[in-house]
């Protein structure tokens, strides 16, 4: 067993590819990009543990705030982040600090040592995004920061695709003027979970946000993370996982950091080294816990059939799938229309379970349940052949 002064450390560095997204950044070509993954796939870790302080070390003055820290006030969330990052650290930015005017009056005391104690006033609107004082005090915020900083400011935005809604359109459209006429100073990195909300935040015509970045998938880790976990885990433990068995099980988990530290986790508790067993509860319970039988029998009949062409990834359109949803669903004699089968597909989109992948071409949303459902695709369900598109 590990002794108590050894540290253990369960965080996989990826200095590497923290690096390169800076180079990117601070080479000027763009100011923005937009990470995306499914949820539990690392994003937040690599950009609180990797990220941000690779920024720092460049001599970057950081900001991270969550959209879902408080989903009915991303804007308040936003607003403090920016307020904190823009507080001076050391004794000289203490003594050259300004005081910034935010929003409702809300003392914020910054310690300057041995001159005592300043008092900055800030205003944060409890009830949402609606007020326009709160808004306009956005860009006052960002400038604060630069002052504070040393002319380079990274902000992360992470879980973007919560702005998404349209409750939140005059915040995004408050952000995008913010951040675009600071760009070259304030660099900014998007994450995402969500491909459909974020197409439609970063990629239809109307958006607030269109063209301002361009979505890249996060790269999912791979048996170096294993390895690494694995030595982490005999340094704990004292017991030794076979690899094969290790990188099986990270395997049958999608590759998910997340649901594998889980997995990890609990075999630690339970004791032996029978990962493989321990990663397939691990994922029935995360999927029972995702309520994804109950969302496919909750579907519409079309809708699942339609669905189900996606996994065989059929072409939607033509006559010839039209007829086999027709028949799927009970209909005889004429194929669908292709409004019909449409509407289908607009629901599924509405309802986050497939994005548009290309031109006529449709993915699963959530590549867990896609997984599951190509090992599997006769838990899609028949239907009701009573039921009618």
């Amino acid at each position: 067993m590990v002794k108590p002064e050894q540290a253990i450390s369960w965080h996989y560095p990826r200095s590497d590819l923290a690096a390169s997204y800076l180079d990117t950044l601070q080479a000027g070509l763009i100011s923005s990009m937009v990470l995306f993954a499914p949820r539990r796939k690392g994003k937040t870790e690599f950009v609180l543990e990797d990220l941000l302080p690779a920024a720092e070390a460049a001599g970057y003055r950081t900001v991270y705030c969550s959209m879902w820290q408080n989903r009915s006030d991303p804007l308040g969330s936003l607003l403090l982040a920016l307020t904190n990052a823009a507080k001076p650290k050391t004794f000289g930015e203490r003594l050259q600090d300004r005081i910034f005017r935010p929003l409702r009056k809300t003392a914020i005391e910054l310690n300057a040592g041995p001159l005592g104690k300043i008092r900055a006033e800030a205003e944060f609107n409890a009830r949402g995004v609606a007020n326009q004082a709160a808004l306009q005090s956005l860009p006052e915020l960002v400038d604060a920061v630069i002052h504070a900083s040393k002319g380079k400011v990274l902000i992360a935005l992470d879980e973007i695709q919560h702005l998404a809604k349209p409750e939140f359109q005059e915040l995004v459209a408050a952000l995008r003027t913010t951040l675009d006429v600071r760009k070259k100073v304030v660099k900014t990195v998007f994450t995402g979970s969500s491909r459909n909300r974020l197409q439609m935040m970063f990629s239809q015509i109307k958006a607030p946000l269109f063209q301002f970045s361009q979505s890249t998938d996060f790269p999912d880790l791979d048996e170096r993370f294993v390895g690494f976990i694995m030595a982490s885990f005999r340094q704990a433990t004292g017991r030794e996982v076979p690899p094969d068995q290790a990188q099986a099980a990270f395997a049958a988990l999608s590759t998910t950091p997340g649901l594998f530290h889980d997995a990890v986790e609990r075999l630690m508790k339970t004791g032996g080294t029978g990962i493989m067993e321990i990663a397939q509860q691990v994922l029935l319970e995360s999927r029972d816990a995702s309520g994804y039988v109950q969302r496919l029998m909750d579907m519409r009949p079309l809708d699942r059939e339609v669905m189900r062409a996606v996994i065989a990834r059929l072409p939607l359109y033509t006559e010839d799938t039209r007829r086999q949803l027709a028949l799927a669903v009970g209909i005889e004699g004429e194929p669908l229309t292709t409004r019909q089968v449409q509407i289908a597909v607009e629901r599924l989109v509405a309802e986050q379970i497939i994005y548009q992948a290309g031109r006529g071409v449709y993915e699963i949303e959530d590549d867990q349940l896609a997984e599951w459902l190509r090992a599997a695709p006769s838990l899609i369900g028949q239907g009701d052949a009573d039921e009618r598109a």
